[in-house]
Order: C-alpha cells, then sequence, then structure tokens
C-alpha cells in the first residue's frame, strides 16, 4: 500500500552563524501518521522543526542546506510564501507565549494579520477558536483581561 509522503528533508544542514547544529537530516513524514523526534536536550530537535516551517528565518545569521519539500514544493525557494506556510506547517510550542495582549486580542491579531475586518466576524471566530481548545467556558468574562495572566494550561490552550 503507498503512502503520501507530506514532508520530507533530505541531506538538511542547518547552521547558527558558523555553528552547525543539523548536518545531513534525511526524514520522511507520512500524512495522517503521527511521527516522534526524540532525543536528548539541545540535540536539535526543535531546530529541525523550526526549519518546516521556517520559523528560524527570524534569527539572524541563520543558513540552511540541503531540501526540504512540503509535498512537492521546496520550502526554501526565494518564491515561497512564508506565511501561507507557516498556516500549513503549525507548532505547538513546549512552553505557551502568548501575546502581552488581551485573552481576545492573542486569537484576533492572527485573524487581523491575514486581512480579516469584519469585528462581528472576527468575534465569531474568536468564541469558536476558544471553544475548539476547551478554554470558553474559563475565560468567557475576562476576554479584556491580559492573556499572560492566564495559567500555563490556559496559556498552552490559548496558544
Amino acid at each position: 500500500m503507498g503512502h503520501n509522503i507530506k514532508i520530507h528533508t533530505k541531506g538538511l544542514d542547518f547552521f547558527y552563524g558558523d555553528s552547525q547544529a543539523l548536518e545531513n537530516i534525511s526524514l520522511e513524514f507520512i500524512e495522517n501518521r503521527v511521527t516522534a523526534l526524540i532525543g536528548p536536550s539541545g540535540c536539535g530537535k526543535s531546530t529541525y522543526l523550526r526549519c518546516l516551517n521556517r520559523m528560524n528565518d527570524l534569527i539572524p545569521g541563520i543558513r540552511v542546506n540541503g531540501l526540504a519539500m512540503l509535498e512537492q514544493e521546496n520550502i526554501y525557494e526565494s518564491s515561497v510564501d512564508v506565511v501561507s506556510l507557516r498556516r500549513r506547517v503549525g507548532m505547538v510550542f513546549q512552553k505557551p507565549n502568548p501575546f502581552p495582549k488581551s485573552i481576545f486580542e492573542n486569537i484576533a491579531y492572527g485573524l487581523r494579520v491575514n486581512g480579516l475586518k469584519n469585528r462581528a466576524k472576527i468575534t465569531t471566530i474568536v468564541e469558536k477558536s476558544l471553544k475548539q481548545a476547551a478554554i470558553w467556558d474559563e475565560v468567557k468574562d475576562r476576554l479584556n483581561e491580559s492573556a499572560l495572566g492566564l495559567s500555563g494550561g490556559q496559556q498552552q490552550r490559548l496558544c
């Protein structure tokens, strides 16, 4: 039975300046399968995952060699829309990192950045998102309070 390879890397190297963090990484991720990356702290698991949605691009002085493909598209081609890529290759971080804004604005911000301006629609999507994250009942009466005041577990669900 054939498997649909969703993401794969071949010979992927990653550098922070002159320091090489990843060397010759070749992996395949099959669509609709769970894949675990395991290893000791500092071995490059998070760096590798950030390569898959180009979050490392935000770090000055980085360099990537090799191939990283999402379906049939090389994600490091200059023509790739990084915002669109990050919509397709999401990450759940080990530690939550909410914006220093209200609970409402932590959800609404992404909608606005992507061009949504209709306040009623934003409000509807924020509520739906918080319900899907199983946090709505806990925060519905304090949406204008800082997300930084939420517990760690609540921040994780928010993010």
